[in-house]
């Protein structure tokens, strides 16, 4: 029976090692996710900002033509 009960208490523990591996795996894909987001965010404020400058070029531009 004692032994029947360390095979358990092993088992239980591989079970409790692997749940936290796929824990750590899933934070680690959380902040992936997050980073991927975070730059696509900031991708798209730089975006934002080019449109703009090329506007104001572009309006600086046509007031040289004749």
């Amino acid at each position: 029976m004692e032994q029947g009960n360390k095979i358990i208490l092993s088992e239980v523990q591989q079970l409790q090692n692997s749940t936290m591996a796929m824990k750590e795996s899933m934070d680690e894909m959380a902040n992936g996710a997050r980073k991927i987001s975070e730059t696509g965010n900031t991708l798209g404020a730089i975006s934002g900002k080019v449109k703009t400058s090329i506007e104001e070029i572009g309006t600086q531009v046509d007031q040289f033509k004749v």
